[in-house]
C-alpha cells in the first residue's frame, strides 16, 4: 500500500490544476496542418489573377534556360552540398557535381529532384502568397494605393473562382509606425472590404503585420480587425507578425501573449533586423549569427504554441547570365538547407526564378533524409504497438514530421509507406496531425 493516501496527494497537488490549464492553453502543440515551404511576396501594382501561373511559367523558363537537365540543376543548386555530401559550408558555397563522388550529387537523387521541381513548378509553384503594400511596394499617392489595394483583392477573388489560389494567401499592409499607420490601416480596410464581397471571401486568408516593435501594436491591430470583420462579414484571417526590429526580439514573449491565440506565425525580417543592428549590407543574410540568434529565440518562445517560425529571404536574385543565375540559386539553396537543418521549414521568396532553388533544396533535403526516417519510424512503430518503446516519442514525432512533409510534397506515397511497413494513419498519429 502507498504511504500517502489519494486524498492527501489530491490536496497537495490541487494548486497545479490552474497551472495545468494555463500550460495546456499556451502550448496546444503544432496545428497539424501542412506548412507551406515558402511565402511569396508580389507587389500590389504587379498583382493579377494569373500571377501564380505567371510565376510558375517564369520559373520553368529559367530552369530550361539555365539548368535544363538533372545534372545541370544538381550543379546549379550545389546539390551535393545541399544534402551534406560535400565538405563545403552549410551556406551552400560549394558547387557540387552530379556524379556521386565526394561533394557530388547522386545521379538518382538528381533525377528525382529535377522531376520534383518540374512537377511542382507546373502544379504547385506558390504555396503561400502575399500581396505586398509595404517595403516591396513603397510610398505612392493615396489614390494610387487605394486603387491597387482594391484591385489586388478583386484579383484574388478572381483567382479563387478559377481554382488558382494556394491554400494560404493574404496581404502585408504597411506597419503601425506613426508615419505610415493611417495609410496602412486604410489600405487594410479597402483590401478586406473588397475581398469579402458577399460571401466572406476565399478561405485561407493571412494578414502579415510588419515591423512590430511592441505588444500594444498587436493588441491594436487585432482590435481594428475585430471592429472591421463583423461589418463586412469576412471570415477571420490568421495573423502573422514580422520580427524585424531589436525591440521585437526583446519583447517576443509579450508579442505572443498579445496575439491571444490568433497569431499563427512569426517571420523574421532579415534585412531590416540586420540593418538595425548595424551589420554592413554585404554581411546581411539569414545565416548571419545575429539573425540566426533571433530566429532561435523565436523558435524558443513559440515552441509548443502552434505558432510557426519562418526564415527570411535571399536578396541575391537569379537574374542575368547563366553564371549569375546559378550563383544565386546555389546561395539560395544553401540558405534553405541551412534553415531546414535548424528546424525552419518556411522562408520568403521574392522572384519567380527563386522557386527553382526553393523546390530543389526542399526536395533534396526531404529525399536525402527519407530512407533513414522511414526505417527509424517503422522500427519505432513496430516496437511501440507491440508494447515496448524503442525510441523517444519526441524523436518519433520528428521522424513522422519528416515523412509527412515528404507526403505533402508528393515525394512519397502510400505505396512507399507500405514498403516500410507504415501507413498514413500511423504516420499521421505519430506526427501529431489530425486524422
Amino acid at each position: 500500500m502507498p504511504t500517502l493516501s489519494e486524498h492527501l496527494l489530491g490536496r497537495l497537488t490541487a494548486p497545479l490544476a490552474p497551472v495545468d490549464a494555463t500550460l495546456a492553453a499556451r502550448h496546444p502543440g503544432d496545428p497539424g496542418t501542412r506548412q507551406p515551404v515558402h511565402t511569396c511576396y508580389v507587389s500590389a501594382e504587379r498583382f493579377h489573377p494569373d500571377v501564380i501561373l505567371e510565376w510558375g511559367e517564369s520559373a520553368r523558363e529559367a530552369l530550361a534556360e539555365h539548368a535544363g537537365s538533372p545534372a545541370e540543376l544538381a550543379d546549379a543548386v550545389g546539390l551535393g552540398t545541399v544534402t551534406g555530401a560535400g565538405a563545403a559550408g552549410a551556406a551552400g558555397a560549394g558547387a557540387g557535381q552530379a556524379g556521386g563522388g565526394p561533394g557530388e550529387a547522386d545521379p538518382a537523387l538528381a533525377e528525382r529532384v529535377h522531376a520534383h521541381v518540374l512537377r511542382t513548378l507546373s502544379m504547385d509553384p506558390i504555396q503561400d502568397l502575399r500581396v505586398d503594400l509595404e517595403d516591396g511596394y513603397g510610398i505612392r499617392p493615396d489614390d494610387v494605393e487605394d486603387e491597387h489595394a482594391i484591385a489586388a483583392a478583386e484579383a484574388l477573388r478572381m483567382a479563387s473562382a478559377a481554382g488558382a489560389l494556394p491554400a494560404s494567401y493574404g496581404l502585408r499592409p504597411k506597419s503601425l509606425d506613426p508615419a505610415v499607420r493611417d495609410r496602412g490601416l486604410r489600405s487594410l480596410d479597402l483590401f478586406l472590404t473588397a475581398l469579402a464581397g458577399d460571401d466572406g471571401g476565399p478561405p485561407g486568408l493571412v494578414i502579415t503585420l510588419p515591423k512590430v516593435s511592441a505588444p500594444e501594436q498587436v493588441t491594436v491591430f487585432l482590435a481594428v480587425l475585430d471592429e472591421l470583420l463583423p461589418r463586412i462579414d469576412l471570415r477571420p484571417p490568421a495573423v502573422e507578425l514580422q520580427i524585424e526590429t531589436p525591440a521585437a526580439v526583446l519583447a517576443l514573449p509579450a508579442l505572443v501573449d498579445a496575439g491571444r491565440g490568433r497569431v499563427t506565425g512569426l517571420h523574421v525580417g532579415t534585412y531590416d533586423y540586420s540593418a538595425a543592428l548595424g551589420i554592413a549590407a554585404e554581411h546581411q543574410a539569414s545565416d548571419h549569427p545575429a539573425v540566426e540568434y533571433a530566429t532561435t529565440l523565436m523558435q524558443l518562445v513559440t515552441a509548443g504554441t502552434g505558432i510557426r517560425v519562418a526564415d527570411g529571404s535571399s536578396n541575391l536574385l537569379p537574374v542575368g547570365s547563366t553564371d549569375a543565375v546559378r550563383a544565386a540559386w546555389r546561395r539560395h539553396a544553401g540558405l534553405v538547407s541551412r534553415a531546414w537543418r535548424r528546424g525552419l521549414y518556411q522562408g520568403w521568396d521574392l522572384h519567380p526564378a527563386q522557386l527553382v532553388s526553393r523546390h530543389a533544396a526542399v526536395a533534396a533535403n526531404l529525399l536525402a533524409g527519407l530512407p533513414t526516417a522511414l526505417a527509424r519510424l517503422s522500427a519505432y512503430a513496430e516496437a511501440r504497438f507491440a508494447g515496448a518503446v524503442a525510441d523517444e516519442p519526441a524523436t518519433a514525432r520528428a521522424l513522422a514530421g519528416h515523412v509527412l512533409r515528404a507526403l505533402d510534397a508528393g515525394l512519397l506515397d502510400d505505396a512507399g509507406l507500405a514498403t516500410a511497413d507504415l501507413d498514413r494513419a500511423v504516420v499521421t498519429k505519430l506526427g501529431g496531425r489530425a486524422g
